[in-house]
């Protein structure tokens, strides 16, 4: 007798050439979600992940857990609006210096942390109006989806911050004198103490911009890490099947931060060195 439910539910799935609404039949059961993609022969990662969150059955994961988790996350952002970028302690022995030290990596800071608060509440948001979309209507969970996407709404106002256009102003800022003293060095001035000059000057000025790049992403990126990082992961998995929260930019400006120093210590040598040799 325990073997009629299995025999009808596999007689039905043969009956179905739709694969979505195959996966769907199975509901949860990772076992034969993986059995039943492997003998489609779907081996791509993304679109296993793909294929076994469009066969999700409901839109919350742990509707139980949702709310609270919605609202630590809320707290978190809160928070992180509010200290991610203030109290760096960078440039303490530099004296009458120091307040110029803390602006410049207070500035790079403020940019990651304000780009990633946006792109966090508004992937939120957005998240909150699909799954809302997809909840059947006079559930508990189209309740709390609709309340979240509501808070959600009003959060991405809130957290509104003026956001300084930093990549452009401060790289490119940085790869100015580096470009100049390029173009001095290979001949538009003929001096070889002038070439020599401004070549230095441009590599002092790219390790100085280096320098505050590398130190606000690391401000940014511990104070992100420290409010948002619990809470976005508990919320993640509380709502299932969105992959994984988004991540800041402090990793880019590291990388630029790198270049700027290689560029610094490598290729204006070289140019400088090619440029007095003819």
């Amino acid at each position: 007798m325990a073997e009629a439910p299995q025999t009808s539910q596999a007689e039905t799935l043969e009956e179905i050439d739709n694969p979505i609404e195959r996966l769907k039949l199975l509901g949860e059961n990772e076992d034969e979600i993986a059995k039943y993609l492997d003998a489609m022969e779907v081996t791509s990662p993304r679109e296993r992940e793909m294929l076994h969150e469009i066969s999700r059955t409901r839109p919350l994961a742990h509707p139980e857990l949702f709310p609270q988790a919605h609202r630590n996350m809320v707290e978190a952002l809160e928070s992180l609006a509010r200290h991610g970028y203030h109290g760096t302690q960078a440039g303490r022995r530099l004296g009458p210096l120091r307040a110029i030290v803390r602006w410049g990596v207070k500035f790079v800071a403020r940019y990651v942390v304000v780009s990633h608060i946006r792109n966090l509440s508004n992937r939120l948001k957005n998240l909150y109006v699909l799954r809302e979309i997809q909840a059947p209507p006079g559930t508990d969970e189209r309740w709390e989806l609709h309340r979240a996407r509501l808070d959600a709404t009003r959060m991405v106002d809130a957290l509104k911050t003026r956001e300084l256009a930093l990549p452009t102003f401060l790289i490119g800022g940085a790869l100015l004198p580096l470009f100049a003293a390029f173009g001095r060095v290979t001949g538009v001035l003929g001096s070889t103490v002038w070439a020599t000059g401004l070549a230095v000057t441009g590599m002092v000025l790219a390790l100085i911009a280096s320098w505050f790049i590398l130190r606000g992403a690391a401000l940014a990126s511990r104070r992100i890490r420290l409010a948002t990082r619990g809470p976005a992961d508990a919320l993640w998995t509380t709502i299932g099947w969105c992959g994984k929260p988004p991540k800041d930019q402090s990793r880019t400006f590291v990388v630029v931060s790198v270049a700027l120093t290689l560029g610094s210590w490598i290729f204006v040598p070289i140019l400088v060195g090619i440029a007095l040799a003819t």
